[in-house]
């Protein structure tokens, strides 16, 4: 007993180092952006609160001193509250806009500890290193409020892996009501619980996602029905671009013309694509060896390809790693490193290519410029890279998986 205890206690001391690594390069990636450039953070409080009222953000508003109307946030319920309540910590002043995205910031901070010691817990602590130091991640951290879902979802899924299912479905409801992107995880918890032949575990832990959703949103639909809804009219509404690959693959191929349709035809073709694989898999598999493909898979054909994005990649793909065999581990976390190389152009370059633009015409063009085939040739680098990253994973976990089976097969024999 007294041993088991003291294993326990290293399993705990062992996860010291990594927060403490994690709130330190947190810090240093405030410091790299300690203004907010580029930040929602920053341009929403502009938009919403810079006047110091403090007004519902689900709402439209004119701020004191303008005549332009601002239409209610675009993100869902609690992203919407925490902007909200954090307005609050923030004193009016002339750099009250730097105080706001600061302290956000430094939440932010701490979730990110959070979300290293969950994928601590969900993976292996060599692995968890590969989320906290990747550069892209840092980068794109206090782009917007994606940690908050971020920290939701991954201690959903390990409660999940703990069988604690009534909890995990609370927190992803909590995630979902955050950012919504988590909803995609309900299909590999399906595959999982129903080729485990609980159909009744499926069921009620679908009924508290969505009961528990639907009591975080009554309360937002009731204040202000429209203003709630904006973000999925919005969403729903919203053009194909900015980074996304229809955007690469328009400016390198000029011929090739998207639209709407284009979009759902190539998500429900990676739904199907993602269902077979996981259906495909020998044994029942594992949430968090698979969440990576459904997140990859949602985020591949969207809209628009978001910086922050890669925070929810990086995490869920490290979470997976320990699912391989030992002789793929190093070819896999290679070909990672690259994709993450490639994530960190990408945000540089699409940064550099918007600041080229606003300032070729000014008399101080920018010293470093990027053009747009510049940048489209950086995209298509990390999306194929992305790509056969997300491929290798799959054919890695199969095998893994294929042979987990056969040793059990054989034991039983």
């Amino acid at each position: 007993m007294a041993s088991r205890n003291k294993t326990q206690k290293a399993k705990k001391e062992n996860a010291l180092p990594l927060v403490l690594i994690s709130l330190t390069v947190g810090v240093l990636a405030l410091l790299q952006n300690k203004y907010g450039r580029a930040s929602d953070i920053y341009g929403f409080y502009g938009m919403h609160f810079y006047d110091g009222q403090h007004l519902w953000p689900f709402s439209e508003k004119i701020l004191e001193g303008d005549t332009t109307i601002q239409h209610p946030v675009e993100y869902p319920a609690l992203t919407g509250l925490i902007m909200w309540l954090i307005s609050f910590l923030v004193s009016p002043s002339p750099t009250a806009i730097y105080s706001y995205y600061r302290i956000t910031a430094a939440f932010q901070i701490v979730l990110l500890s959070i979300c290293a010691y969950l994928v601590f817990k969900l993976s292996q602590k060599k692995y968890s290193y590969y989320f906290v130091l990747a550069p892209a991640v840092l980068y794109s951290l206090n782009r917007n409020w994606d940690i908050w879902a971020m920290a939701a979802m991954l201690l959903s899924i390990y409660l999940f892996e703990k069988k604690r299912f009534q909890l995990s479905a609370i927190l992803l409801a909590v995630s979902i009501a955050t950012k919504f992107f988590p909803i995609v995880l309900m299909l590999p918890i399906m595959v999982i619980l129903l080729r485990n032949r609980q159909i009744s575990i499926f069921i009620k832990y679908s009924l508290t996602t969505l009961s528990t959703w639907l009591i975080i949103n009554l309360p937002f639909a009731l204040i202000n029905f429209d203003g709630w809804a904006y973000f999925y009219k919005f969403s729903a509404e919203r053009g194909l671009g900015s980074a996304s690959f229809y955007e690469i693959t328009s400016i390198l191929m000029p011929m090739a013309k998207f639209n709407s349709a284009h979009f759902y035809v190539l998500n429900l073709i990676t739904l199907i694509l993602v269902t077979y694989f996981l259906l495909k898999l020998k044994s029942i598999p594992n949430l968090s060896a698979t969440s990576f493909f459904v997140m990859f898979g949602f985020i591949l054909f969207n809209k628009q390809y978001s910086m922050q994005y890669v925070i929810w990649l990086s995490a869920l793909a490290v979470i997976s790693m320990p699912y391989i065999k030992k002789q793929h581990q190093d070819l896999l976390i290679y070909v990672y490193v690259l994709w993450q190389a490639s994530e960190l152009a990408f945000q540089y370059s699409f940064f550099q290519k918007l600041l080229t633009d606003v300032y070729a015409n000014s008399a101080t063009p920018m010293t470093i410029t990027v053009s747009n085939t510049t940048f489209a040739y950086v995209g298509a680098v990390r999306y194929f890279l992305a790509v056969a990253f997300a491929l290798l994973l799959a054919r890695f976990v199969y095998l893994k998986n294929s042979a987990d089976t056969a040793i059990k097969d054989k034991s039983i024999l």
